[in-house]
């Protein structure tokens, strides 16, 4: 769940417009309708379905809605009779989209259990909310006006595209299709929607894996910005433990301090001369310089943090030195307002859950944090938007974690600027049976080789035994360390 920059690229969040059309009327397809033929999805022979649900389950009147979902069944005769469930991240991911991209590795789980992927409603093909790109809060009146316009022409009530209702159509889903119990596997906002689930429907549920992501009870986007600036130190303290990158960069943290407090003076305009191209012109700062770092430590490509904060901290032409390096940290044109994904059921989830509470107030201890100013930003926008979506408190549901003894396995980076580990400190109080592992070098995502050396085996283990008594977590030590860039040559592949 990204949010230092909350763009449509960064999000990954479909900006499709509304069209400007009224909403049509309500669905008369009837209640409980499945659907499943035989289709390919990746290449893989899969079963395709549809199953047509209440949008008001609280009511069940009005207006139903598709919610799309896939099996691909288990390669082995020797089939379990629990399947894997994917909870994709977000808020506003299609699960099914989703499946070419799935976790790396995830594949081994598909020999003796189904996969299974449930859209969640709102989402793909499932009467998805979309909205034109809403503009910054520069410009007040038009923001709301763009609300306004957006769901007065929405074909559906945002006020039923909570986690719980969704939490509710995956319950209805596997119910129809005859799976009694299941192993649930989630990715950043996908591990919030899985304890929403286990809350709900908790005799559904056998196992639970959750990957970078944080307890309910957690606030983790009031604390993102001491998360972001505790895997800026890891990645330092990386760096120094490794002697040709230490050797390299020896005072990287003084290196980043050189460079914040000179941005922090004055900030860089970069003009399209330097570097012979049409580009507009560019201008660094501190907000700058934050949202590219979050986004390196963000998706775990962190080998090129310490070259490129100690080019930037040294050279004496910035211009040149960012010229170099604008593939790695690239910048966007100095002026023009920021956009804010359209994408309605995002807001409806971050507006009405607790755990995705975003109080300015809530920041005021991270002031001297280089991600403060933009988590700032980020809580002020959501402290106007939220006012103009509607909510039903009904449709939330209680969101109070409770004790439950399903074995629960958690996988954190230790570079990942949202959850770090510390948002797991205390969670046995709810999950007493749970264990969770840190991914040395990891970001918010694992990548492949990551999850191939230690975290898929795990979590096949895991999963097989439903038990975490005899996992074993040595090979950990044989997670690639990250190959930090020693030079610019390096950064660009040819060193």
């Amino acid at each position: 769940m990204p949010r230092l920059v909350v763009t449509a690229a960064v999000l990954g969040l479909a900006a499709a417009s509304c069209g400007g059309h009224p909403a049509p009327a309500a669905s008369s397809s009837p209640v409980n309708l499945l659907t499943v033929r035989s289709c390919t999805v990746d290449g893989l022979a899969a079963r395709c379905g549809t199953l047509i649900v209440p949008e008001d389950r609280l009511t069940r009147t009005g207006r139903t809605i598709p919610v799309r979902f896939v099996v691909i069944p288990a390669t082995s005769p020797d089939k379990a009779p629990d399947p894997v469930v994917w909870f994709a991240g977000g808020p506003g991911e299609s699960a099914v989209d989703e499946i070419p991209s799935e976790p790396p590795g995830f594949r081994s789980l598909n020999v003796h259990r189904d996969l299974v992927f449930i859209e969640q409603r709102g989402t793909g093909e499932s009467n998805p909310l979309n909205c034109p790109p809403f503009p910054g809060l520069a410009d007040k009146a038009a923001l709301a006006a763009s609300i306004r316009s957006c769901l007065a022409h929405l074909s559906g009530d945002p006020r039923f595209y909570t986690t719980a209702m969704y939490a509710d159509d995956v319950s209805q889903v596997l119910s129809d299709l005859h799976y009694a119990k299941v192993d649930l596997i989630g990715g950043s906002y996908g591990a919030t929607a899985e304890q929403v689930f286990l809350l709900r429907h908790p005799g559904q549920v056998r196992t639970m894996t959750l990957i970078s992501g944080s307890p309910l009870n957690i606030p983790m986007f009031e604390r993102e910005a001491g998360n972001s600036q505790l895997a800026l130190h890891y990645v330092f303290a990386l760096c120094e433990s490794q002697h040709a990158c230490h050797r390299a960069f020896p005072h990287l943290a003084a290196d980043w301090a050189d460079l914040w407090a000179s941005l922090g003076k004055t900030s860089w305009a970069i003009s399209p001369t330097h570097f012979r191209t049409t580009t507009p012109m560019v201008v660094l700062d501190q907000d700058w310089l934050a949202s590219q770092v979050y986004q390196a430590l963000h998706t775990g490509d962190i080998g090129s943090i310490p070259v490129a904060v100690h080019t930037l901290a040294t050279a004496t032409n910035k211009a040149a030195a960012w010229t170099r390096l604008k593939d790695v940290f690239p910048a966007g044109p100095s002026s023009g307002g920021a956009e804010y994904a359209g994408q309605m059921m995002f807001y409806e989830i971050e507006c009405a859950e607790p755990w995705a509470s975003d109080q300015p107030t809530a920041l005021s201890d991270q002031r001297n944090i280089f991600a403060y100013q933009t988590d700032l930003e980020l809580a002020q926008w959501m402290q106007y938007v939220c006012p103009l979506i509607p909510r039903s408190a009904a449709a939330v549901g209680s969101e109070q974690l409770t004790v439950s003894t399903v074995p629960v396995l958690t996988f954190d980076g230790a570079a990942d600027p949202n959850d770090q580990p510390r948002n797991w400190a205390g969670a046995q109080e709810f999950f007493p049976d749970s264990r969770d592992v840190t991914l040395p070098g990891q970001g918010h995502d694992v990548n492949s080789a990551s999850w191939a050396a230690c975290a898929g085996p795990l979590t096949q283990a895991f999963i097989d035994q439903a038990s975490l008594a005899h996992l074993n977590t040595t090979c950990l030590a044989a997670v690639p360390a990250p190959a930090f860039d020693l030079t610019l040559q390096d950064l660009a592949g040819g060193g």
